[in-house]
């Protein structure tokens, strides 16, 4: 975020400008590099109270300029990364592709107000393993019939609890399966949602037809792109037969993120996979 008056100010056109086809790092410029103050020359800005739309038209152009950015990585540095990620012993890759649009951490700190998980150093979209592991211990308890000590030995449970042990199953980051040079910035989309009663979101007024809607604009995976899932047993995986053991939570995560999607907004169909 560039402020009014710092020592960034000389620079603010060449970060204003960073043209779309050369090779950036999409997350350093959207969490980093926008513009919070006026410019003097009329550029729209993120904090300007003589004109609140103009802080939606900063956050259109700034979102939209993301989704055209090309990621730092060839196909061979980014295939590397992503077998170092997945080199625990007996890690178990498997791919699914996004059925609607995705957006996870959609609620975390953010300047723009609404985020998403993007690799901090390389910025293609990623899913957490937490995120992952949580829904499919809430598919398991809501759907399967699965004993609880089965539950219990594959995710864990609370040190509060009677016989509390560590999850056997670590659950791996969820990265894009390929990355074409070609196609490398085709992960994300801009997306809108328009509050039509904003004053009584914010608990000002009433809800009424006279408040005028502003459009939010955000950045989402856009469908049809294809994940690579992975889990691996955790050190002293004991019980079981270790191959079915990971051949059920395969079955397991490909079946939640079916039925409940994963991350924000799966109640407006956000976040399932096919």
């Amino acid at each position: 975020m560039v402020l009014e008056n710092s020592q960034w100010r000389k620079n603010i056109k060449h970060v204003r400008e960073i043209s779309t086809s050369i090779d950036v790092n999409p997350a350093l410029i959207f969490d980093k590099y926008f513009l919070w103050g006026a410019t003097g020359d009329g550029f729209p800005t993120l904090n300007n109270e003589d004109n609140p739309r103009d802080k939606e038209t900063c956050r259109f152009k700034h979102i939209k300029k993301i989704t055209k950015y090309k990621i730092p990585l060839s196909t061979a540095q980014y295939n590397l990364l992503k077998n170092r990620k997945n080199s625990l012993p007996k890690t178990l890759p498997f791919s699914l592709s996004t059925n609607t649009r995705v957006i996870v951490n959609h609620g975390g700190e953010s300047i723009l107000e609404n985020s998403i998980s993007i690799h901090p150093y390389y910025g293609f979209p990623v899913i957490p393993g937490s995120a992952i592991k949580g829904v499919t211990r809430h598919y398991c308890e809501e759907f399967e019939d699965l004993d609880k000590d089965i539950v219990n030995m594959i995710f864990g449970n609370s040190p509060d609890e009677k016989n509390s042990q560590k999850g056997s199953i670590i659950f791996l980051d969820a990265w894009p399966k390929n990355l074409d040079r070609k196609y490398m910035y085709d992960f994300f989309e801009m997306d809108v949602f328009t509050p039509h009663y904003q004053d009584y979101y914010q608990k000002k007024k009433l809800p009424s037809d006279d408040q005028n809607p502003v459009p939010v604009y955000f950045l989402a995976v856009k469908k049809g792109v294809e994940f690579e899932f992975a889990i691996a047993p955790a050190l002293g995986h004991s019980k079981g037969n270790l191959e079915e053991d990971l051949k059920l939570v395969k079955e397991l995560v490909i079946n939640s993120l079916k039925t409940f999607g994963v991350g924000a907004k799966t109640d407006s169909s956000y976040g399932y996979f096919k």
